[in-house]
């Protein structure tokens, strides 16, 4: 996977699976450590990412 594909992946966990903000976060922060880590490849910023949004939710309500 490169760059492309990473920011697909992404960017359909929050547009399709309609993931939280910080599922999302917690995906980029593996694919990362993989690719920088494990692999020794750096990716280029990924700025075309949707990014999922934050939801406010009462948790004692």
């Amino acid at each position: 996977m490169g760059a492309i594909e990473v920011e697909a992946f992404l960017t359909h966990l929050a547009v399709e699976g309609k993931v939280s903000a910080s599922t999302q976060n917690q995906a980029l922060s593996g694919l990362l450590f993989l690719y920088k880590k494990v692999l020794l490849i750096d990716l280029p910023w990924l700025n075309n990412i949707v990014r999922a949004s934050s939801r406010n939710v009462c948790r004692m309500c």
